[in-house]
């Protein structure tokens, strides 16, 4: 059964060090169920408006779905605020996960009364609640029962939310480690031909401990310190993925030899237990209240500025309890300006900040998070600030 827009929005409080997330009123569920007096499940159906407000200007009548659409850039077309797409879906007992849509499929604005509402058409056929649907029958008192049923579709041809081009290499090797794993953490001394640098297929020496039952190891490289502008703190390692390596034989040195390599591993890179397995993420949008403001505290592979597109690290992670797929928004600084009138005849007068684009997270470490430019209307600075939307 697909999530209403309250359960979207959810968000557990408890305190972090520089942000705390704060839950929505409680008893606002968007949806009701109970087990009927025949034991199967059954639900009331409600209709979920599109307010006109949210409703873009130029929203197509229909749309079809493409290869290479993402669900944000699909909302887009028919929201002004793309990432509270779940309200296009809201819910839907006809389709056993809404937020999974497929090439191939039309999406058709719907107006009854002059209110707008999203139907969804697979195959020539509406998939939606307000149809007959085909799952059960409704009574006459508008209750509709449901039965279970079994659809087989290829989760890999269904449309992502956001392209995994951007964020690929975020999700499959660690991004920030504590000092502490850097300093224990097994590192490279040189190779079996005492190169400079070593590339894949050739033999590596490292000390440190191994286990024999750890062979798989990712080869990285520390890189940046990631310091928390507001205190100062450092945040944790940023370290780069330099290589993946197996390890052949235990001594000191141990011998690895080079598997896979994105660039040339050299004495110093550390390594690393390594699972072999890419994590996988389906985002929700959640819109998360803060209390306080984080901070941009590096722009990943960006020099100066960064925009839509790219990948930013926030001073804010698990202890902050931010989450996957949690929605902020970028702010910069609105500066002062002298008012000639006021106190003084010169005095300074604080601007409001102005909202410069919109990030969506997509990994979580304990004080650091990484998130997606997913809108950008300024350029997006180190030490921008990050709050709710």
């Amino acid at each position: 059964l697909a999530l209403g827009l309250s359960t979207v929005l959810g968000a557990c409080a408890a305190p972090g060090p520089n942000v705390e997330v704060v839950p929505p009123d409680e008893g606002d569920a968007s949806t009701a169920a109970a087990e009927g007096p025949g034991g199967g499940y059954t639900a009331v159906v409600p209709r979920v408006w599109i307010e006109r407000t949210s409703l873009a200007a130029d929203a197509p009548e229909h749309y079809r779905v493409v290869r290479g659409d993402t669900l944000w850039d699909i909302s887009g077309r028919f929201l002004n605020e793309p990432w509270l797409w779940p309200t296009l879906w809201s819910y839907n007992p006809q389709i056993a996960n809404p937020h999974l849509i497929y090439p191939g499929d039309e999406l058709a604005l719907e107006y009854v009364d002059g209110r707008p509402s999203l139907v969804l058409r697979r195959d020539g056929k509406i998939v939606s609640p307000y149809a007959e649907p085909p799952l059960g029958a409704a009574n006459g008192d508008g209750v509709t029962r449901l039965s279970p049923r079994i659809r087989s579709e290829s989760l890999e041809r269904a449309i992502p939310t956001i392209s995994g081009d951007l964020i690929r290499q975020f999700l499959v090797h660690p991004r920030v480690v504590d000092p502490e794993t850097i300093g224990e953490a097994p590192y490279i001394i040189g190779s079996h031909e005492r190169r400079l640098a070593s590339a894949a297929g050739q033999q590596v020496y490292a000390r440190g401990a191994f286990s024999r039952e750890r062979t798989r190891y990712g080869v990285y490289r520390p890189s940046e310190v990631l310091v928390d502008p507001s205190s100062g703190e450092t945040l944790g390692h940023e370290i780069t993925h330099v290589a993946d390596a197996k390890l052949m034989r235990i001594g000191d040195p141990s011998t690895l030899r080079i598997v896979d390599s994105e660039r040339e591993t050299i004495a110093g890179d550390i390594l690393l237990p390594s699972s072999g397995e890419r994590s996988a993420h389906r985002y929700l949008p959640r819109l998360p209240e803060l209390r306080g403001e984080g901070r941009i505290v590096s722009l990943v592979d960006a020099i100066g500025q960064s925009g839509r597109g790219q990948v930013v690290a926030l001073n804010i992670g698990v202890e902050s309890k931010i989450g996957v797929g949690d929605v902020l928004a970028i702010e910069a600084r609105g500066g002062r300006l002298v008012d000639p009138r006021g106190k003084g005849g010169h005095e300074r007068v604080s601007l409001p900040n102005v909202r410069t684009g919109v990030v969506m997270v997509f990994e979580v470490f304990d004080r650091v998070s990484y998130a997606l430019v997913m809108e950008s209307t300024a350029p997006v600075r180190v030490n921008d600030i990050i709050t709710g939307i």
